[in-house]
């Protein structure tokens, strides 16, 4: 009986460093980037961005600042790409770009 008790305590503890593993890589598979965004005259505008970058899929976080004609998103890798989150803004009518001095997952 006490063999059987030590192996489930032994698989458990197993089970547990595995899982702690996988939620380790998906803390760090997140990514920000910066977009330059023109053509937003309002603060409508930028809620109207912000909502449509939330729209992709993949993307954890989206900031959209008016007065810096910007807008940061956090996105998952592998789920979208900063070329995606650019199309998307143009989609809803907007000029958008990558920031020059922005980085993907910098």
């Amino acid at each position: 009986m006490k063999k059987v008790m030590a192996v489930a305590a032994l698989l458990s503890l197993v089970a547990l460093s595995a899982g702690g593993a996988l939620a380790g890589e998906q803390a760090t598979a997140n990514l920000d980037v910066k977009l330059a965004v023109k053509g937003m005259t309002c603060s409508g505008c930028a809620k109207s961005v912000q909502a449509v970058l939330e729209k992709v899929p993949g993307v954890t976080k989206a900031e959209v600042l008016l007065e810096k004609n910007e807008a940061d998103v956090t996105y998952e890798k592998g789920k979208t790409t900063p070329e995606e989150l650019v199309k998307a803004v143009e989609k809803a009518g907007y000029k958008c770009s990558l920031q020059k001095d922005a980085k993907a997952g910098a």
